[in-house]
């Protein structure tokens, strides 16, 4: 989880108590997702270690909008949408965090509120002169936007490591002419002659780039990437975001007595622009530390927090207890230890237990099963965790399929056929025609094989074993008054609604 610290911070939390730390979160979302999750760790964590959480919601600065890890300008968000959601991050955070007016207990602030009144000649004035643009400009985030994408060593070890390739080839071809014109073997000679003017040719019509995007994948889509960001640039406004942060940094430290902001580690850049401009505005009197976790990505080093569907958020309107639970379910074995150390408080001696009965049988998927349980009980409920269980026994015919609502039902069921039949062309049909006709075949092409399968006891409508091929549709159990749940065979299942 920790990924860098600037020196003496770990000496500042052990020697006064309670620190007070703090991480922005960004409020152009109506809901934190599993990324912000992360970072929400860190706060819970510092409380728990006996200090006190402060969290930030950028409600001036989610008007402009960070660069960092952003390749492109963001959409701007009037103060009314701004608002909606601040309340909606702030509803999640007390899940978390244990807001009260005790010295360890977690603050919430709303930079809108200290900058709404700040004039911009003024921000210039008192702030701005501080920090050069050079130094702004150093920082990773902004290097990336403005066409500094490639890591320069990187692209330096290649440039050397092929001109040296190519000096070496020439080399070993000069070799092995000099070598035949020695013993008259002049055939070969012609042969290493046309060798050595084929590399030279090859090496003055061929770009470095193109080498790169052949032999070097990750410099390839660097370059890329650079001509597309110097297109793209930065504004001003979002190129002033980490100055904005900082100044965030400094009215906390002033006001709160705040003396650490954390983050991810793509917020480093931020996060120590913070710190010099406390120093600077202190004439060097101020102290202030930095603390990053690690960017969690997956085992591919994708970022990690997306399903295929998109964003898995912690709000259940967005994405349902359902959905979030199989997201840490479908978790990779490689990504699960470190998961289950980010996003639970399990102490080390039960995730030891955990990782040892997940060895024995990695297809139980223990650890998968303990980190879902442990993040959808204390994201959402031990009631959602426990329907989103019900609801994932469903597809191994262990569930009742009639104890989920609809939205459940039909997140378990997003992934299969989903068939729609009006309801009053349906009623005077028999089981046999709905599974073939009137669904466009697309379960079983005749009456015929409904039959058969029926005879051969391999269909079920809502979880029972279908027993007549000719019964009415009226007669059949409704989910919800109007879907049927039909499993064909071991594993096809398919969705029919009957539609008004």
């Amino acid at each position: 989880m920790y990924h860098d610290a600037m020196p003496g911070t770990a000496e500042h939390l052990a020697g006064a108590a309670p620190v007070s730390g703090y991480i922005g979160f960004d409020p152009t979302a109506a809901s934190l997702h599993i990324g912000n999750l992360a970072t929400i760790m860190l706060l819970v964590h510092l409380q728990r270690a006996g200090h006190r959480p402060v969290a930030l919601v950028g409600g001036a600065t989610g008007m402009i909008g960070d660069p960092s890890g952003k390749s492109a300008e963001r959409n701007l968000l009037d103060e009314a949408t701004l608002r909606a959601n601040q309340a909606g991050i702030r509803a999640q955070l007390e899940k978390f965090l244990d807001f009260n007016d005790s010295p360890t207990g977690a603050v919430l602030v709303n930079n809108y509120d200290w900058f709404k009144d700040f004039g911009f000649l003024g921000f210039l004035r008192e702030v701005g002169k501080h920090l050069t643009v050079n130094y702004m400009m150093a920082k990773d985030s902004v290097k990336r936007r403005i066409g500094d994408v490639l890591d320069r060593e990187f692209v330096d070890r290649l440039v050397k490591g092929y001109i040296d390739g190519q000096v070496k080839r020439l080399g070993t071809v000069t070799d092995k002419l000099v070598a035949a014109l020695d013993a008259k073997d002049f055939e070969l000679a012609k042969e290493l002659g046309a060798e050595f003017q084929k590399i030279q040719d090859e090496q003055r019509n061929t770009s470095l780039a193109s080498i790169f995007k052949e032999d070097f994948k990750r410099a390839g889509e660097a370059i890329e990437a650079e001509k597309s960001n110097r297109v793209e640039g930065i504004s001003y406004t979002e190129f002033s975001y980490q100055l904005l942060q900082g100044y965030d940094f400094f009215h906390l430290y002033k006001n709160l007595n705040c003396t650490l902001q954390m983050g991810a580690s793509d917020q480093w850049g931020n996060i120590t622009t913070g710190t010099e401009l406390i120093r600077r505005l202190t004439d060097g009197q101020g102290k202030a530390y930095a603390l990053t976790g690690q960017l969690i990505t997956k085992a591919d080093g994708t970022k990690y927090g997306k399903s295929e569907t998109g964003t898995v958020w912690l709000d259940p309107q967005l994405t349902s207890p359902y959905q979030f639970y199989q997201f840490f379910l479908r978790a990779e074995d490689a990504e699960a230890p470190r998961l289950i150390r980010v996003f639970t408080l399990l102490s080390q001696p039960e995730i030891d237990a955990l990782e040892a009965e997940h060895a024995q049988n990695p297809g139980l998927k223990t650890l998968q099963k303990a980190l879902a349980k442990d993040v959808t009980i204390r994201v959402h409920s031990e009631a959602a965790y426990e329907a989103a269980v019900a609801a994932s026994e469903v597809l191994f015919g262990k569930g009742d399929l009639a104890a989920l609502d609809e939205a459940t039902l039909l997140d378990v069921f997003a992934g299969v056929p989903h068939l729609r039949v009006p309801r009053v062309a349906a009623q005077a049909l028999p089981l046999a025609v709905l599974l073939s006709e009137a669904t466009d075949k697309k379960i079983l092409p005749s009456r015929g094989e409904v039959r058969k399968l029926v005879q051969a006891n391999g269909l079920s409508i809502n979880g029972q074993k279908a027993t007549s091929a000719d019964a009415a549709v009226t007669e059949l159990p409704l989910l919800l008054g109007r879907y049927l749940v039909v499993k064909k065979g071991k594993k096809d299942y398919f969705l029919v609604e009957l539609t008004a």
